[in-house]
């Protein structure tokens, strides 16, 4: 695969291949990180008066060398060097799972939207982890970029599987005098949905592919395989498989054919990777989701 990427993408490739440890497995690049700066996390930067077991303890550091936007990076190399779509899956799961469950408040106790890492989650198939998000979360995000906002209203609306809520937010974007492109075109698919209309999501659908390359992103490797139209899909059909009826999934970059068949083999199965010989604690976080009182750094009661 990655001799039909653009010589950028190609040298953007080797550098990952060396920073991000895409020719190593998961255990032994995460392993080295653990060895080089566990030291560190696990001594001075510990959290001070938290009810954590040493377990918890380097579950919680584990978690903070493999958050962030490297391990997603790291699935798109060995995507594209390997042909390997299970791992561009995995990385965009895990990176979800580490992201939504843990630190999606701020400061002011507000919860963050950052939309587009949804969409770039749901993609896997990861469904379970935004049922669960939406769960313990507000309705809105009250922070952030308005078309984030929107984005993340339309999402968890669809998640719940609230008309009104998605009515509302089908409206509030239609308040809107300058969307964005790819809104718009998120929103032609989410009124196809709220129509139970498959040719208008189809359209919805066509439209974000062809724009998904536009979305500003942080890294270019982004726009090479885009995430974004591949996760609009999955919880379209998740929310009725008939809606994407009149869709046809098979096509070219930045639609990833490989990815889509990968998740369709593998529904109903956890997409993440497995860390337990990392970190059986952070596994079990991983698998359960147990979102946390962000603030006085308190695990709730399994009930609870």
């Amino acid at each position: 695969m990655i001799d039909t990427l653009p010589k950028k993408y190609q040298r953007h490739i080797e550098v990952l291949v060396e920073s991000y440890g895409a020719g190593q497995s998961l255990h032994d690049y995460i392993s080295a990180k653990q060895e080089k700066h566990f030291p560190k996390l696990l001594g001075e930067n510990r959290i001070r008066g938290v009810d954590w077991t040493e377990e918890q303890y380097i579950a919680h550091a584990t978690q903070h060398l493999m958050g962030g936007y490297p391990l997603l990076e790291r699935g798109y190399a060995k995507r594209i060097l390997e042909d390997r779509p299970e791992e561009l899956a995995r990385s965009a799961s895990t990176f979800g799972r580490l992201r939504y469950w843990w630190g999606t408040r701020d400061e002011e106790n507000d919860f963050l939207c950052h939309a587009n890492d949804m969409l770039r989650t749901l993609a896997s198939g990861d469904i379970a982890l935004f049922e669960r998000y939406t769960a313990v979360t507000p309705a809105k995000a009250r922070t952030g970029p308005w078309a984030e906002k929107l984005l993340h209203a339309g999402i968890t609306a669809v998640i719940s599987r609230d008309r009104t809520r998605l009515a509302d937010a089908i409206a509030e974007y239609e308040a809107w005098k300058k969307p964005k492109m790819y809104i718009t075109c998120m929103y032609a698919t989410l009124q196809g949905l709220l129509d139970s209309d498959p040719v208008q999501v189809a359209r919805g659908l066509d439209s974000f592919i062809e724009t998904s390359r536009k979305i500003s992103q942080l890294y270019d490797l982004f726009k090479y395989i885009c995430l974004e139209p591949h996760g609009l899909y999955e919880l379209c059909r998740w929310y009725d498989v008939a809606l994407i009826s009149e869709f046809n999934p098979d096509r070219s970059l930045p639609w990833d054919n490989g990815l889509y068949h990968w998740v369709r083999s593998n529904e109903g199965k956890c997409p993440h990777y497995d860390v337990k010989s990392l970190s059986p604690a952070l596994q079990d976080w991983l698998v359960q989701l147990p979102f946390r009182d962000e603030h006085a750094h308190h695990w709730p009661d399994k009930g609870g």
